[in-house]
């Protein structure tokens, strides 16, 4: 399986979610918004105010803190309530993807590079061993880097120099596969070429 219409590429990098799995950002933000209510505004711009996701999402504080945090501002929210709101977002991953992941990884090097956090891995854990009868996604790529175990994230350039740095890679033979703007032109800068992955995309539409 090769990419349409894109020559000299011998790595991929793909971002996890939007590319591999689908996501409903909307999903979280409805039932963030019924649990604190008319509060929420104060309550999102407070824990922005603090790092408290970009904290989450590098490791530096663990899922309890995590958790513990964003259920200080009502007595009433309880944990489990404030993690399935977290997990809300998560949708599946597509059969095609499975398919398309295992055939690219026979005519390129792959990887996978994501900003997640350990709340929503072991939520595709649980899905990949549920259907598939998988641990991890690791058997897909070469290697996946996951923000929150190496303490990196996107759009920070020395992440993506990590990844070329760590499996010699040449830049301008990689490819990078996101669908945020700001993250794919960090990589640019880098000299990886890009692909944005826009909301009506799917990997299929990528690879004959």
């Amino acid at each position: 399986m090769t990419l349409k219409n894109i020559e000299g590429i011998k790595n991929i990098i793909f971002d996890l979610g939007n590319v591999v799995i689908d996501l409903d950002i909307e999903a979280t933000t409805q039932d963030f918004k019924f649990l604190y209510g008319p509060d929420y505004e104060e309550v999102m711009s407070d824990l922005e105010e603090r790092n408290v996701f970009n904290k989450y999402e590098t490791g530096s504080i663990s899922t309890q803190t995590f958790l513990n945090e964003l259920a200080s501002y009502d007595d009433n929210i309880s944990l489990i309530e404030v993690q399935n709101a977290w997990n809300a977002m998560l949708l599946d991953i597509p059969e095609e993807n499975y398919k398309i992941l295992t055939k690219t990884k026979e005519n390129y090097r792959t990887f996978c590079l994501s900003n997640t956090n350990k709340l929503h891995i072991d939520f595709i854990n649980k899905q990949l061993k549920a259907e598939k009868g998988l641990s991890n996604l690791n058997g897909f790529f070469e290697k996946v880097y996951l923000s929150h175990e190496i303490g990196k994230r996107k759009p920070n350039e020395d992440i993506f120099q990590l990844v070329l740095d760590a499996n010699n890679l040449k830049a301008e033979e990689t490819l990078f596969i996101d669908d945020t703007e700001k993250h794919l032109k960090a990589a640019e800068n880098l000299g990886i070429q890009i692909l944005h992955m826009d909301e009506d995309m799917r990997l299929s539409d990528l690879f004959d």
